[in-house]
């Protein structure tokens, strides 16, 4: 046994990380990110590396200082709550949309680039089955999914990522930054877009998967969590150069491509790099996809047989919930990745909140065993998932035309609702009421319940 990672294992650690948060998304919003904010780039930079990089890392702290997995540290606050909100986070970040999002729009760009069309189903389902196959093969064996992304993925990700930065560094295609596209404060606009992409959830998820490749590299148990920073430090250091590559790369085609996200990114490459760059644009995301793919089937599967073991040991393992999860996965990528985004996504982004505030009180508070913290906590979290709840309701209502009037004007009334945070004062001042007023909140509470019983 050994207290610290060797320099190799550290890097083969930190790249894996960074794959795995790079995935579909990370390689293509800030492409757009940079496109969108041209002469604002850098300060909309600051408000990305705020959200998306230095809030994914409190993830990693939160992990370490409840010295626990998702499932643990959030049982720790609420069992009952913390348990169900932990188990429709992982089943979202699964096999319900992140997984087969991955692979819908890894075909997607496959059909891009080569032109290719059919009216058959066949090689849809083919690359998805082959997809899943080489998915499951990674995930397979626990405690080497963190070495197999880090010596095979994340070699073929840093080369391509290194090509197309350079090359947009060094042969612009245009060598004018475009005005900003939005009107908002960049900073806001920069910190809400890194908010979007959902990277603290993976980070909370993904953190199991490393702690198994720590375990595996032969690390004492007592050293576990400090190098756990320290792979997260490498990671994501990692993922902010390349977030910021990405955006000047973007800024860089100065207002000439009126396309997005994967379409931009592919006629990008391609006035760079020729068709040359097509290939390597699909090998790429195609190599980004199975890294988030692999990192959220292995780690939900982890949790999933955390949650389940116990009430059956033989059907309830690690692996049955792998081919589980890669089975669903692979029939949900049929549905279309539009509906998928649409219906499903603003789901995920319910349940964002409310990780936030469980890796918040991790991180900020002091005594995390004191019951009046820990029941401040729980309200705290249970909050900002009602409100998220609330939003998802309006998002609904607005996206099919329900008219839900009521619950528009309750959510819209109330602060920063306007930038999708109106969570964050009201869990604040509910923390601080607890905190400060731990019995007589407790008895509005019961209070408020005995009264809603004794209404029906």
């Amino acid at each position: 046994m050994k207290k610290d990672l060797g320099i190799k294992e550290l890097l083969v650690m930190g790249g894996a990380l960074f794959s795995m948060h790079f995935g579909a998304a990370c390689m293509l919003f800030p492409v757009q990110w940079g496109k969108d904010a041209g002469t604002a780039l850098w300060p909309m930079f600051i408000g990305v590396l705020l959200s998306g990089v230095i809030l994914p890392y409190f993830g990693y702290l939160a992990l370490v200082k409840g010295n626990g997995t998702f499932l643990s540290i959030t049982q720790k606050i609420s069992g009952g709550f913390g348990t169900w909100f932990a188990a429709l986070t992982i089943f979202v970040i699964g096999p319900l949309y992140m997984v087969p999002r991955m692979s819908a729009a890894a075909w997607a760009a496959i059909l891009q680039i080569t032109g290719f069309e059919t009216v058959s189903m066949l090689p849809a389902v083919a690359f998805a089955v082959i997809f899943y196959l080489i998915t499951y093969w990674f995930v397979a064996s626990p405690g080497k999914v963190i070495d197999k992304i880090g010596n095979i993925l994340f070699p073929v990700l840093i080369v391509v990522v290194t090509a197309v930065i350079v090359k947009s560094v060094v042969s612009p295609i245009s060598t004018e930054w475009a005005a900003p596209s939005f009107t908002q404060n960049p900073v806001v606009h920069g910190f809400l877009e890194g908010y979007a992409t959902a990277d603290l959830q993976c980070a909370l998820l993904f953190g199991i998967i490393v702690v198994q490749g720590i375990r595996n590299a032969g690390i004492e148990e007592n050293a576990i969590n400090r190098n756990l920073i320290k792979i997260g430090i490498v990671g994501l250091g990692l993922l902010m150069i390349t977030i910021l590559g990405h955006m000047i790369a973007g800024a860089n085609t100065g207002g000439t491509i009126d396309l997005t996200l994967s379409a931009l990114y592919t006629e990008m490459v391609l006035q760079l790099w020729g068709n040359f760059g097509g290939i390597l644009f699909n090998i790429a995301l195609v190599a980004a996809a199975l890294t988030t793919a692999v990192g959220a089937v292995s780690s939900t599967s982890e949790i999933w047989e955390e949650i389940l073991h116990r009430k059956n040991e033989r059907i309830f393992t690690y692996k049955n919930f792998c081919i589980a999860s890669c089975a669903l996965s692979c029939v949900v990528s049929f549905v279309d990745l539009d509906s998928i985004v649409r219906v499903i996504g603003p789901v995920l982004d319910a349940c964002y909140p409310a990780a936030i505030v469980i890796a918040m009180y991790y991180c900020l508070c002091r005594k995390l065993d004191d019951s009046v913290k820990l029941r401040a906590g729980k309200w705290a979290v249970i909050t900002a998932f009602a409100i998220s709840i609330l939003q998802l309701a309006v998002r609904y209502s607005e996206m099919f035309d329900l008219g839900w009037n009521v619950l528009s004007k309750a959510y819209y009334a109330l602060p920063l609702s306007e930038y999708s945070l109106a969570w964050l004062p009201v869990s604040i001042v509910i923390f601080a009421a607890v905190c400060l007023f731990p019995h007589s909140f407790h008895k509005s509470v019961r209070t408020l319940i005995v009264g809603t019983r004794l209404m029906r």
